[in-house]
């Protein structure tokens, strides 16, 4: 099943969503020029936030966001739970270079270059450039990206494969909700306020 086949049509069809099909609009483009931004990054962070905008048939991105806010990763880890639960804690820096400064669009070209593929493209890609569209839900849900450099497997089987090749490394820690905590989590976090009207701050419902 996680065939180097599956792999090149995966990524063919990541390629032909992302640079044939679609793209930044030039309004985006344009913003992105006079405020320094990179104009791909926030495409991917828009249709990651906010996935009902994706209009195409093949959803989603390569992007995953995390957050750096324990309490938002507790929220998510407690949504609609019903039994045990878990937050995963990755150590960015255990990962090796990972931190991202060039641009979505030149790995997009490093990508494009490649094509046919013999091997990975590599670790997942930490992105969190310093100038950003400001966004409330973003804002609010402390996210960073992780993109994932292969489709076949998610970060967790990445990072585990990784750390196997490393000595006295742990990338990602599992912590377990257990079954029977929903209530009180849920307490916990709307005595600190992390409720949804939180972490969607710009749906019609939301209060302020």
């Amino acid at each position: 099943m996680n065939s180097l086949e599956l792999h090149n049509t995966l990524l063919n069809l990541f390629l032909l969503k992302f640079g044939v099909l679609g793209g930044p609009t030039a309004e985006l483009e344009a913003a992105a020029i006079e405020h320094d931004l990179d104009a791909w990054f926030e495409l991917m962070k828009r249709i990651q936030q906010y996935p009902k905008e994706d209009y195409f048939h093949f959803k989603g991105t390569n992007f995953l966001d995390w957050t750096q806010s324990p309490d938002v990763a507790l929220y998510f880890a407690n949504e609609d739970r019903n039994g045990e639960g878990a937050i995963y804690i990755c150590d960015a820096t255990a990962t090796g270079k990972s931190q991202q400064v060039a641009t979505v669009l030149e790995i997009l070209d490093k990508i494009r270059a490649v094509r046919s593929l013999e091997q990975s493209l590599g670790a997942p890609l930490l992105f969190c450039p310093p100038r950003q569209i400001k966004n409330p839900r973003a804002r609010n849900q402390q996210a960073v990206y992780f993109a994932q450099m292969d489709l076949r497997y998610d970060l967790e089987t990445i990072w585990r494969l990784r750390e196997a090749e490393l000595s006295d490394e742990t990338i990602l820690i599992k912590l377990v909700l257990p079954a029977g905590s929903e209530s009180d989590t849920e307490n916990y976090l709307t005595e600190k306020k992390i409720v949804k009207e939180f972490i969607y701050p710009d749906t019609p419902d939301a209060v302020p």
